[in-house]
């Protein structure tokens, strides 16, 4: 999470004429004016809020799974630095982002010719190998990625 800053809104801004402090994070990504500092402040959740989509209770369980996922891995990796990816949150965040892929790709699934349980199977192990590809480094299309580990489990079951 980046850093917020607020203070007096100099000459060069061009705010409203009540307007005379800013809200700033990190170097400029969102910023906001208020007649006071709690008012930029709250301004500035508003804007940051307003860009993000409300939670999608549909995807709840592609978030657990894949989650639970990233997280063995990060037990089999103790100490590693999460730095890259602001740290554990953002870490986490980076791997359940790809919830809407996996239940997209389920539903245009044939579950009686799948025949498993797609939550264990698919998500728990996209987790889990998404996490190894961040914590690699590696430049693997999430789609790609996908697809190799289901074509992996239909191999299997054939």
């Amino acid at each position: 999470m980046k850093n917020i800053t607020i203070g007096h809104a100099g000459p060069n801004w061009r705010t409203s004429a009540r307007a005379r402090y800013y809200a700033e994070r990190g170097d400029g990504d969102e910023y906001a004016f208020g007649a006071t500092p709690a008012d930029a402040l709250k301004k500035l959740e508003e804007r940051e809020a307003a860009l993000f989509r409300r939670f999608d209770e549909s995807l709840a369980e592609e978030i657990a799974f894949l989650a639970l996922g990233a997280a063995d891995v990060l037990k089999e990796h103790p100490g590693k630095s999460l730095d890259a990816h602001d740290g554990y949150m953002g870490f986490i965040g980076e791997v359940i982002r790809h919830a809407p892929l996996l239940s997209e790709r389920w539903r245009c699934t044939d579950t009686e010719q799948f025949g498993g349980v797609w939550l264990y199977e698919v998500t728990e192990r996209f987790g889990r190998e998404w996490a190894e590809v961040l914590l690699n480094g590696t430049d693997i299309n999430p789609s790609e990625q996908l697809e190799s580990i289901l074509d992996d489990v239909m191999e299997k079951r054939s």
